[in-house]
């Protein structure tokens, strides 16, 4: 008897297991040969923890569009066609939207970072261009005074650039200083009147039920009952956006200079745009950066090379049939769009590990001779869909200032000995791993008089 309620443990254990294990062959989609053995076990463990090159070893595994694979326990819809999810996350309609940005107002349901969208229009952004500017200049006067006390230097670019909370424990004193900052800085917004032109200014506006779109930067407040966000949630949402937006921003500053770094001629083609660049009296102006064109292809390439984010994971929230085919989705199950694999993929990039900003050339560009163009339209860089980053346009806003201020600056130089030790880790975001970080030498550069006439 007692050795009987073992083996029926066991038993339905092994029975459940398996069940899990063949739920793609089940549904007749293409999967993996999945055997409940040690090997298999490991690989699946690994995926479960978002292990990118698992990820990118799945994809490259076989020429189906669709894959299904498993996450330990978890089975996983893996998408392996560029078109196919491009179609799936900007057609699906809702099936696949973030849950953690769902909204609730009244009895109808919103995706909250639609309704904040419009914080990013290019008005709203050449109004907080003058902010961006100043943390610019307190980035390069922080570094100029270090040259001032012993001349050319060394600095980690990456800790300089990269100040991440998504690696802060969730009850970091750091984190909830964050959270009573925003608290006092929006009671002051509202009781007081006080009045920033930045992003926190449209998140107190769309809690008292203000347009964020448009000129008012000032509040029409309305009663706490009325408030569709608590400030609890505004902090939140807050929060969330910081952490997104620094890793994208210091990952792909980080990798551009890594990359460019080591391409002088890449260094001196940026130069000689950026000199042209008005630049009274050392300040920028906002509608002139649309006009850096070989910097936008910079920054494509590392955004094609360097995925802020190298895998797109979204649950079906309802049964969805996947275009072009007999498949349907259930409920509950992840898909999966491996972004960093399809930009490293040869079938969409010719020469992908290799750093091509001309690869993105368009006809009339007179940024120099195109060398390689890709072979379909393949790039993603800040997501697809519904899974796009609505903050892209300020990321690439800050990158640019950013990255302006320092060649303006700056001669700088990589240590060739640390090449060989760099490694490239992708969580959360790119982040680059070796021992002293990316290791910069700094040189005050002698400044063209035209860029503070």
């Amino acid at each position: 008897m007692w050795l009987l309620l073992p083996i029926l443990l066991y038993s339905a254990v092994f029975l459940s297991v398996r069940h899990i294990y063949s739920h793609w062959r089940r549904r007749g989609f293409p999967s993996e040969k999945a055997g409940i053995t040690w090997s298999f076990l490991q690989k699946a463990y690994r995926r479960e923890f978002r292990h990118v090159e698992a990820i990118c070893e799945a994809y490259q595994s076989g020429k189906d569009r669709l894959l299904g694979i498993y996450c330990f326990f978890r089975p996983v819809l893996l998408v392996r066609n560029v078109e196919l999810a491009q179609t799936i996350l900007q057609q699906s309609n809702g099936h696949f939207s973030e849950l953690k940005w769902d909204y609730v107002a009244g009895y109808r349901r919103f995706n909250l970072l639609e309704k904040l969208a419009p914080m990013f229009s290019t008005k709203r952004l050449s109004e907080m261009f003058g902010q961006v500017q100043k943390v610019g200049d307190h980035l390069i006067h922080h570094l100029l005074d270090k040259e001032d006390q012993g001349g050319p230097f060394e600095v980690d670019l990456q800790q300089k650039l990269r100040v991440t909370l998504g690696r802060l424990p969730q009850k970091s004193s750091y984190t909830y200083r964050l959270r009573d900052l925003i608290k006092q800085s929006v009671e002051l917004r509202e009781d007081h009147g006080l009045i920033r032109k930045d992003i926190l200014q449209l998140l107190v506006r769309f809690r008292n039920g203000n347009e964020v779109c448009g000129d008012k930067w000032q509040l029409d407040t309305i009663n706490d009952a009325e408030k569709l966000l608590s400030i609890k949630r505004l902090a939140k949402v807050a929060e969330d956006l910081l952490k997104v937006s620094l890793d994208a921003v210091a990952s792909t500053l980080t990798f551009t200079l890594l990359e460019i770094l080591q391409e002088p001629l890449i260094v001196e083609k940026l130069l000689a745009e950026i000199k042209d660049l008005s630049n009274k009296s050392g300040q920028l102006k906002f509608e002139e950066l649309n006009g850096l064109r070989y910097m936008d292809m910079c920054l494509q390439e590392t955004l094609r090379k360097y995925p802020p984010l190298p895998i797109i994971e979204r649950v079906c929230r309802k049964s969805y049939s996947l275009p072009n085919s007999k498949f349907t989705i259930e409920e509950g199950k992840t898909l999966m769009v491996p972004l960093l694999a399809m930009h490293r993929d040869e079938k969409y990039f010719s020469e992908p590990m290799k750093y091509k900003p001309l690869r993105y050339q368009q006809p009339g560009n007179d940024v120099g001779q195109c060398e390689v163009k890709t072979k379909s339209n393949a790039f993603i860089g800040f997501g697809i869909g519904g899974s796009q980053c609505v903050g892209q346009n300020f990321a690439k806003l800050v990158i640019k200032v950013a990255l302006i201020k320092l060649l303006q600056n700056f001669n700088l130089e990589l240590d060739p000995n640390q090449m060989k030790t760099i490694k490239v880790s992708h969580r959360p975001a790119p982040l680059i791993h070796s021992k002293d970080g990316l290791k910069v030498k700094l040189k005050r550069r002698e400044i063209n008089p035209k860029f503070y006439s």
